[in-house]
């Protein structure tokens, strides 16, 4: 019995969807974006895809469609399919004439650019059938730079440009973040987020020396970024984050010279092992290898005063007939 049903709708199926399709052919534009506006006021998003299409199929040229546009898109984007949404709000967007949703269009493609840069898949290919297997890192950056374009001195922009260097230091382009946090500093001086920028600016120095070989340039660099944020935010709290971060950097500094003494001490160089472990304490003297490094100093520089010693001994001893 559920067979025969099954096959009679698959087979009335057609017919219903031609009836219904020319059932709302028949409808005014006014009552087929009345249906538009209903929809979307009712969270109805199956419907106002429906709606909006319909209005765009059989009134393509009329003023509504140009909403129907926007609308179609904000109906996408609630039901999770991002590709098509953003399609259709840049579709409304380059029409550039009285956009009554402009800000609201731009609010939508932000919020599409942070659900790909946490992860979101895009469709293969583009194609709304093909399955979601496509990261959107890419079109995520995209999407920022359009918000940032779109609305330059809007608090929306500053929430773009972090949006747009968090997704830039997870692709490991540490250059391009820092700049792009700094862009937001620059621009956005008394926006909440500027102390956050500070502290993430912070967190790639940090973790450039865990990654690469350390390089001062990294050191100088993170306690410029403190200073700066000690000086525009003196009472944040988060400055104790950036500083423990700077503490964490001068360790790895530190911890790499006093290898460097260690294998100077295994050689036999220690003249060369008293240089490096004597850089620590004058470099980096709150560290824990400045404390094993000063240890190491007592152990070595009586050693080398006797050595000291008895080469003079040997220099004035008279020489033997």
């Amino acid at each position: 019995m559920k067979t025969t049903i099954a096959l009679i709708a698959l087979l009335f199926a057609p017919v219903a969807a031609s009836y219904t399709a020319e059932k709302e052919a028949t409808l005014s534009v006014q009552k087929q974006y009345s249906a538009v506006l209903e929809a979307y006021q009712g969270e109805k998003w199956d419907e106002l895809v429906r709606q909006a299409t319909a209005v765009l199929k059989n009134f393509p040229e009329a003023p509504f469609a140009q909403e129907a546009t926007f609308y179609l898109g904000a109906g996408y984007f609630h039901l999770g399919n991002y590709d098509m949404a953003n399609k259709y709000l840049s579709r409304y967007l380059r029409k550039q004439v009285a956009l009554q949703h402009f800000r609201d269009a731009i609010e939508l493609k932000f919020s599409i650019a942070d659900k790909f840069r946490e992860g979101t898949k895009r469709h293969l290919m583009g194609f709304e059938s093909l399955p979601k297997w496509v990261p959107a890192y890419d079109e995520a950056l995209k999407l920022y730079d359009e918000v940032i374009s779109a609305l330059p001195n809007d608090e929306l922009a500053a929430k773009a440009l972090f949006g747009k260097a968090s997704l830039q230091a997870v692709d490991e382009e540490f250059k391009s973040a820092i700049e792009t946090y700094q862009n937001l500093i620059r621009r956005f001086p008394k926006n909440g987020l500027a102390p956050e920028a500070y502290v993430q600016i912070g967190r790639i120095y940090l973790s450039q020396s865990q990654e690469q070989y350390p390089d001062s340039d990294f050191l100088d660099l993170a306690e410029i970024n403190l200073r700066k944020f000690q000086q525009d935010f003196p009472s944040d709290s988060r400055i104790a984050t950036v500083e423990k971060m700077l503490a964490e950097m001068q360790e790895i500094y530190a911890q790499s010279f006093y290898e460097i003494g260690q294998f100077f001490e295994r050689t036999k160089k220690a003249h060369a092992s008293v240089l490096y472990y004597s850089k620590i304490l004058k470099a980096y003297p709150h560290t824990k290898s400045a404390e094993l490094a000063q240890k190491r100093l007592h152990a070595l520089q009586p050693r080398q005063k006797s050595e000291h010693s008895k080469i003079a001994q040997d220099q004035t001893a008279p020489t033997p007939l």
